[in-house]
């Protein structure tokens, strides 16, 4: 192997890893901005994609993906959802679902940890065993933030959980499929 082609070796390495890095981002804003009527409220596909980031990528590049999104949001660009018209940056951070975006870096890392440690499980029980794992810390996140918008208590879980859980089970379960009939057609 000549030097050329080991010098090039790392630039293509690092050259994937930051396409992966920018891909993840705008799925994450594209999965803000699209709102999927629900019931009880309108929900977006943040949280799929999220889980998703975590499954299929592990635990360090969803992360990646998820805090340079964060970032992105934090430095003004409008990839939140609701922005614009709601200002991005900072303001949107220090509002009442901050927690939750921190609780998407947690979801993801956590999906993709558990998957990871769970490998010899069939993949739709690693998958969901990570999924649950990785929303419990994003409710924990989410939830802890907005109690100090709202209060805790009944009054809490009536603003930030119930209202969210059947479409987050929802897409939890949308991200158990695709990961499971990712990984049982390479072993069809």
């Amino acid at each position: 192997m000549n030097l050329e082609a080991t010098q090039r070796q790392p630039f293509a390495r690092l050259t994937r890893e930051i396409s992966i890095i920018l891909i993840g981002t705008i799925l994450l804003t594209l999965s803000a901005k699209i709102a999927v009527p629900f019931y009880p409220v309108p929900m977006s596909t943040q949280t799929l994609v999220v889980l998703g980031l975590g499954l299929f990528l592990g635990p360090v590049r969803s992360s990646l993906v998820v805090v340079a999104y964060l970032l992105e949001g934090l430095f003004g660009l409008p990839v939140f959802a609701g922005t614009p018209p709601a200002p991005a940056g900072l303001a949107y951070f220090a509002g009442p679902t901050g927690g939750f975006l921190i609780g998407f870096a947690l979801a993801a890392a956590a999906a993709g940890w558990m998957v990871q440690k769970l490998a010899g499980l069939p993949p739709s029980i690693r998958a969901s065993v990570a999924v649950l794992s990785g929303s419990i810390l994003m409710y924990c996140a989410g939830l802890f933030w907005l109690g100090g918008f709202v209060g805790y208590g009944e009054k809490l879980l009536n603003a930030g959980l119930y209202p969210f859980l059947l479409g987050d089970l929802t897409k939890a379960a949308i991200a158990v499929v695709l990961y499971t009939g990712f990984h049982n057609r390479g072993h069809a």
